[in-house]
């Protein structure tokens, strides 16, 4: 009953994911790409793994985590310069790095943490997430920084999203904490998993997608509030015989108005990537936060409407994991950074691309 319950509202979400315009937000103009050398060395780190992407309007930079797990170098985040206006792209670089410290003060243990997304809120603070290391009972976490890197606090979390040593509840291993999301005002903090967990159901397939737990809490007493369930797609692209696949949500953005732009990320083994963003909506969804379990089925998950499929775009796709709104161009609208994590493999890259979001009257219009 649960399962055909779950396979009915994939099936519905399937139909509804067409591309459309939704409020406030219409096309995605590409205006351009840039790219950083790999592996290059920014004061004895190598850069890469760039995870999590924010803009600072305060110092006019933008923020990138690597997901480095202090392996080649401490737990860090980057600063970058993006050189772009409506018309043209003309360069990314690196303009500095800090150190994420624990709380006694020193950098991450290697192996420790795993970071994935990073937000800055109006005061300057930031939120990151870790994957953790639930192979090595790390449970993820969501942690709050100084603007140097320094720990202030990490919050609460439900027991459901705890490492479980048996493996028969929480999180999987590296599908836990991708994605941030503040709200505009900065009160309240979107927390998106990667995949199902354990108990909720499993990862995608290719006849099935996967229900992920997208969860807020109140910036201010870091108290829990609404959870939603987001359903991905089914995985896109077959990889070749005997390759691997997936499917998930690598990043989520606030769009402004009680919606958040979605992320997928897939890869199929001989295939490549395949990147869709959408926009979801919890105006109808069931907040969950009380169920510890999906698999009854009891529940509506947020509605999604596709904002882009990055296979139209004419360009070589990558690992694209982070996501950033940038400052408005000079004819007003609002400008778009999706960045790629290279994973530290010379056959990858990471690249920026550049988007002007033309609001939906104009998109309308063509």
């Amino acid at each position: 009953m649960a399962k055909t319950r779950f396979a009915a509202i994939v099936a519905l979400l399937a139909c509804a994911a067409l591309p459309a315009r939704a409020d406030g937000i219409g096309r995605l103009r590409l205006i351009g790409e840039a790219a950083l050398p790999q592996g290059m060395d920014y004061r004895g780190t190598t850069v890469g793994g760039l995870s999590g992407l924010d803009w600072d309007p305060a110092a006019g930079q933008w923020i990138a985590l690597s997901d480095d797990r202090s392996d080649k170098a401490p737990a860090r985040f980057y600063t970058l310069a993006i050189d772009y206006d409506a018309e043209v792209v003309r360069g990314i670089a690196v303009t500095g790095v800090a150190t994420l410290r624990d709380a006694a003060g020193q950098p991450f243990a290697p192996r420790s943490v795993d970071p994935e997304s990073i937000r800055r809120d109006p005061g300057g603070a930031l939120y990151w997430s870790s994957e953790g290391g639930v192979k090595a009972g790390i449970s993820p976490s969501v942690n709050v920084a100084a603007p140097d890197g320094g720990l202030r606090r990490s919050l609460d979390l439900p027991p459901r999203y705890r490492a479980a040593a048996d493996g028969a509840s929480g999180p999987r291993d590296n599908l836990a904490f991708e994605g941030l999301a503040l709200g505009q005002d900065g009160r309240t903090l979107f927390v998106a998993m990667e995949s199902a967990l354990v108990q909720d159901g499993p990862i995608a397939t290719l006849g099935k997608g996967s229900p992920v737990r997208i969860a807020s809490y109140d910036t201010a007493t870091g108290r829990a509030g609404p959870e939603h369930v987001y359903v991905t797609d089914p995985i896109p692209v077959a990889p070749l015989p005997g390759g691997q696949a997936d499917n998930g949500v690598s990043e989520i953005l606030s769009a402004g108005d009680g919606t958040l732009l979605v992320l997928e990320r897939a890869y199929a083994q001989g295939r490549g990537n395949s990147i869709r963003l959408y926009r979801a909506d919890p105006a109808l969804a069931t907040d969950v936060a009380g169920l510890d379990s999906l698999l009854d089925g009891s529940w509506l998950a947020m509605s999604k409407t596709l904002v882009l499929d990055f296979a139209t775009l004419g360009v070589t796709l990558d690992n694209f994991e982070a996501m950033g709104w940038g400052p408005p161009l000079a004819n007003g609208h609002r400008s778009l950074v999706v960045l790629s994590d290279d994973n530290f493999n010379p056959l990858q890259v990471t690249k920026a691309l550049v988007f002007e979001v033309l609001p939906a009257d104009m998109a309308a219009g063509g």
